[in-house]
């Protein structure tokens, strides 16, 4: 029997820590246990810092097979929160996949690649070229737009580039699957037809869903509200400092920080300058040490600044948080905010300041079953619509379809 074989790219991948390298790991998992033959073309794991991965605690996927993987291995050695070394990175990035491109032969039946960061979408068209294969564009992220939103790059050049190759990607891929359907106004509203667009929501494992139950507390016990991730400029971290702040005397309720990114020492000093007690930072961990960590709080919380372009996402960690049945806390408006109020899963705020962040972690906190209702509400929501075993279904039917 035939088996199709597949290239896929991405800038990140398994064992690398945060939603897109968990999307692409699972993606590249369920096309293997669909018969599906499988290269990655990605970088030796590095974010958020290569010494992570030092730690064979990341290397804990029975179903990976090294031979199936190109790893990169850029000159530039960390994630830099420098923008020229960043943007140096992105493009080092895309010309090094391109020459590994060139000394493929052409035995694909499709290439799939991951963007953010746009630049990689360039080897997809590459990719494109010379294997002579459809061409399937994953967007994980409205990205040059999303750069606008926390003003990472104003230089207009570079930006006025980014939107060019955005709009020649958008034109020759063959299909395109997104992972939140409020992508789809914008790319139609750039000229893309609806009908080569497909949602295909980050989702989560059958061994994740049927993992770890909460542990059960006694009522004196500290209700703890946890945040896990990316500590970047996405994300409203000075907000979240004001809340731990404002309940510094509630003796009650303590946070709990498991975060890395850009903003993750600036957190440290802010949080040893105020002298705050009420709060524990914990360096990045494993997946599946995060979701262990998540399902014995209490709270989790989640945030985006205030900006229109993040209007559109859906964080992963509200789908992991759904998944270890947690009350969601939600400093997010848009597609995130109307996520979790579909699911009936946590307490979202028409207007999120600081004091009604407050008062809601209050109703919460003091409110034990109304934690477990909604924490069991998340759940059932992912159960019947985040599932990899059924949602990889959107893309195994694209794959079919281009080689009718």
């Amino acid at each position: 029997m035939y088996r199709k074989k597949i290239l896929l790219i991405s800038q990140h991948f398994y064992p690398e820590i945060g939603s897109a390298a968990n999307r692409l790991k699972n993606i590249y998992l369920e096309l293997k246990e669909k018969n599906y033959e499988v290269k990655v073309l990605t970088l030796q794991p590095r974010y958020p810092s290569r010494e992570l991965y030092e730690d064979k605690s990341f290397w804990n996927e029975p179903l990976m097979d090294e031979s199936d993987f190109i790893r990169i291995d850029p000159s530039i050695k960390t994630h830099s929160g420098n923008i020229v070394k960043r943007l140096y990175l992105y493009i080092e990035v895309m010309i090094r996949f391109i020459f590994s491109i060139l000394l493929l032969r052409k035995e694909y039946d499709a290439v799939f690649v991951t963007s953010p960061p746009i630049f990689v979408g360039v080897a997809g068209l590459i990719a494109k070229w010379k294997l002579k294969a459809p061409l399937i564009v994953d967007i994980r992220d409205l990205w040059p737009e999303s750069l606008t939103g926390v003003k990472l790059f104003t230089n207009r050049f570079i930006l006025n580039t980014a939107y060019k190759v955005e709009e020649i990607l958008y034109k020759k891929a063959d299909r395109i699957i997104v992972n939140s359907l409020s992508f789809v106004n914008y790319m139609t509203g750039k000229g893309v037809p609806k009908e080569k667009i497909s949602f295909m929501p980050n989702s989560l494992t059958e061994e994740e869903l049927n993992g770890n139950e909460p542990v059960v507390k006694s009522e004196g016990d500290h209700v703890n509200v946890i945040y896990t991730g990316n500590l970047g400029m996405a994300q409203d971290i000075q907000k979240l400092i004001k809340v731990i702040e404002k309940m510094k005397d509630e003796s009650k309720v303590r946070f709990i920080i498991l975060g890395y990114g850009y903003h993750s020492n600036d957190l440290q000093r802010i949080i040893n300058e105020k002298n705050l007690t009420n709060v524990t930072i914990h360096s990045a961990k494993s997946r599946k040490e995060t979701l262990d960590l998540v399902s014995n709080s209490d709270i989790a919380y989640v945030s985006l600044v205030d900006q229109d372009v993040f209007k559109t996402v859906l964080p992963g960690k509200i789908i992991d948080y759904m998944c270890v049945k947690k009350p969601i806390i939600g400093d997010v408006s848009g597609y995130a905010s109307d996520i979790i109020r579909s699911a009936d899963c946590g307490i979202v705020s028409d207007v999120n300041t600081v004091e009604e962040l407050v008062k809601n972690i209050t109703i919460l906190a003091n409110d034990r079953a109304l934690r477990k209702q909604y924490g069991e509400n998340g759940y059932n929501y992912a159960f019947e619509n985040l599932r990899w075993k059924t949602n990889i279904s959107v893309l195994t039917r694209l794959l079919e379809e281009i080689h009718e």
